[in-house]
């Protein structure tokens, strides 16, 4: 019966997803590369995947391009190194990830690498509360069927809840990028939630657990940001929260293949290669090139792409105005992009991920994937002998497990300088609460590896007036030089790698328009929502 009026209410809103929407090259008459005989140079600052996109845009057209990268990997936020485990080298990634219907560039950027294969879909969310039933969630049928279909199966939802928040609904239905972002970034999603008197269960089930996955702290995050979420990842069409995993480890999946492919079009990638300021012409403004922490680069280019992690911009762009300090001119516009941009950036707190392996496997009915929103500090947990290949293969040799925890907002609950060797302990009794097992079959533990960052930027209220676009430092006076990355504010609704990979084509397209060759085309998240018929 449920079921029944839950389609009729479907049908009786009408309501219908929006869209994707083109943004065109500004110069479509304009070559596809650079003039046979023409060379310009680009210096990309950070390996990740914002810089391997600009690097793969430009180089393809003719560009010059150097890649540095403070690390011995690329990959940024998705990097994924050997490391000696149990008397065999296994690739370990930053963390778990995954990879959505809406992520149009890094969709573009598999095809033309040919990865596709390297991806299996993810068809369900697992998620374990501490007050509510497990809930497993899947979108299923056209929009908002889809949507309905989750309130409908859901064992803690009811369709009253919708209704008990049918003040929440207008900024989502109804959704205006440009509107939202002006309206609602200096309140907190949670302050938000509590004016539009969102259904508390609602809130908890829906709505919290995207916020535990934003390694920011969830009651500073920002409700635009949230709201964009929203539409990016629920509301834009029935296919918005289907998502891919790797099944195989992120080099082998993706990074592998993204780097031979740069190197193919003689891209150089320079590893341990650290900027630590920039190098400016006092006379003209122009940003030509780094001073490493292995010395002075010589080299002059014609292009600056900033595409480091928020916390390493902010100390690049301090140490730089420490060394002009005694030029007026140069000291003057590098103090107006740190005062307008750089210095009101900040970073979110650290958090840690522990891969564990066991001689021991949970039972076949525990998820690959399960997200605990209700479990801080751990906020996931995944399997990933069920995941990737080659910890597949060394489970069905051994019988044992791969499970990886992740910890965010770490130091809200432990000492940011905790060891390594001291997480299980102080992780384990929240362990036992979500996979008693583990502890009742005595699970031995084989060997573990902990990844420790504090590299996302935060996107907490208040934040976004200040948030640079790409050229942004352009628009402060400040020549040649453009930004990219996840923390990037954007003209649309995007997030996490997809804000990565489209603000390096973004960058890259600057270059391009200045230097009259066509740009590239992006695919984009609607900035309107769905809306009623």
């Amino acid at each position: 019966m449920l079921l029944i009026l839950l389609i009729s209410l479907g049908r009786i809103l009408c309501t219908f997803a929006r869209d994707p929407v083109w943004i065109n090259p500004l110069n479509p008459n304009d070559p596809d590369r650079l003039p046979s005989g023409e060379e310009k140079s680009v210096l990309i600052v950070g390996g990740g995947l914002a810089g391997l996109s600009a690097a793969l845009e430009l180089a393809e057209r003719g560009y010059s391009v150097t890649i540095k990268e403070k690390y011995t990997h690329i990959g940024g936020k998705l990097f994924c190194k050997p490391v000696k485990i149990l008397n065999q080298t296994f690739y370990i990634e930053h963390g778990f990830h995954a990879w959505f219907y809406n992520y149009y560039q890094f969709k573009d950027i598999r095809k033309r690498l040919g990865i596709d294969s390297n991806f299996k879909r993810w068809d369900a969310v697992h998620y374990i509360f501490r007050n509510y039933l497990p809930e497993v969630i899947y979108s299923e049928g056209p929009y908002p069927l889809n949507l309905l279909g989750i309130i409908s199966r859901s064992p803690n939802l009811k369709l009253t809840d919708g209704i008990l928040s049918i003040l929440s609904l207008p900024d989502m239905i109804f959704y205006d990028f440009d509107h939202i972002n002006k309206k609602y970034d200096n309140l907190t999603f949670h302050e938000w939630a509590i004016e539009k008197k969102v259904a508390q269960d609602f809130y908890d089930i829906i709505m919290k657990p995207a916020l535990s996955v934003t390694l920011n702290e969830p009651e500073t995050f920002s409700a635009a940001e949230m709201l964009a979420f929203i539409q990016i990842y629920f509301l834009t069409n029935s296919e918005a929260d289907t998502r891919e995993v790797a099944n195989v480890n992120y080099y082998q999946a993706v990074l592998g293949p993204w780097s031979d492919y740069l190197k193919k079009l003689n891209v150089n990638i320079q590893f341990d290669k650290e900027v630590v300021s920039l190098k400016i012409d006092e006379k003209n403004l122009n940003v030509y090139g780094s001073v490493d922490k292995n010395g002075d680069d010589s080299t002059v280019y014609d292009w600056v792409v900033m595409a480091a992690e928020v916390g390493a911009v902010k100390k690049i762009f301090n140490n730089t105005l420490k060394y002009y300090n005694n030029s007026p001119s140069v000291k003057n516009v590098l103090s107006n992009c740190i005062q307008n941009h750089i210095g009101h950036m900040k970073v979110s707190p650290d958090y840690k991920v522990m891969r564990v392996w066991f001689d021991k496997q949970l039972n076949s009915s525990a998820p690959n994937i399960l997200e605990t929103p209700d479990f801080a500090p751990i906020n996931l947990v995944a399997q990933y002998h069920l995941l990737e290949e080659e910890f597949a293969t060394w489970a069905q040799k051994t019988g044992g497990s791969v499970i990886e925890f992740h910890c965010y907002t770490w130091s809200s609950f432990f000492s940011p300088n905790t060891s390594d060797d001291q997480v299980w302990s102080l992780i384990s009794p929240t362990v036992r609460e979500i996979y008693p097992e583990i502890f009742e079959k005595n699970f031995k533990i084989l060997d573990y590896n902990v990844n420790s960052f504090q590299n996302f930027g935060s996107f907490e209220k208040g934040l976004l007036e200040y948030r640079p676009y790409v050229n942004s430092l352009v628009k402060n006076k400040l020549k040649n030089i453009y930004l990219a990355g996840d923390w990037i504010r954007t003209d649309y609704p995007v997030a996490l790698m997809e804000r990565a990979v489209s603000t390096g084509r973004e960058a890259a397209n600057q270059i391009l328009l200045q230097d009259s060759v066509k740009q590239v085309p992006l695919l984009v998240v609607n900035k309107k929502g769905p809306g009623l018929f």
